[in-house]
């Protein structure tokens, strides 16, 4: 019986637990501030932008218009890096164009 009790007792408190320590482990990610931001557009056919958080989040991007004989399009180029659960650091370059989007996949560290 005292066995039982105590079975029941620890599943109660297991299951309201585990709640409190997800919170805690993306806390970092909640609680993400914003250290760089820079923005640029001139309206007509360019823009940049970036942006780096506490969280170890970066992002660039740009892009201008392109004309051709066949038409206009935005030709843009970026990347965003980001560090993994596991501790690595990972990066996603591309370039989008009249052809389509071209990423690349690589770990940085």
């Amino acid at each position: 019986m005292k066995f039982s009790i105590a079975l029941v007792f620890c599943l109660v408190a297991g299951i309201l637990a585990a709640p409190q320590q997800q919170e805690e482990k993306h806390s970092d990610e909640y609680d993400a501030q914003i250290l760089r931001q820079e923005a640029e557009n001139n309206g007509v056919d360019k823009y940049n932008f970036a942006y780096d958080t506490s969280n170890g989040i970066s992002r660039q991007e740009g892009g201008e218009l392109k004309t051709t004989e066949e038409g206009s399009a935005i030709v843009m180029h970026g990347s965003w890096s980001w560090t993994a659960p596991d501790g690595k650091k990972y990066e996603i370059s591309f370039v989008a164009d009249e052809l389509g989007y071209h990423p690349t996949f690589k770990q940085v560290a």
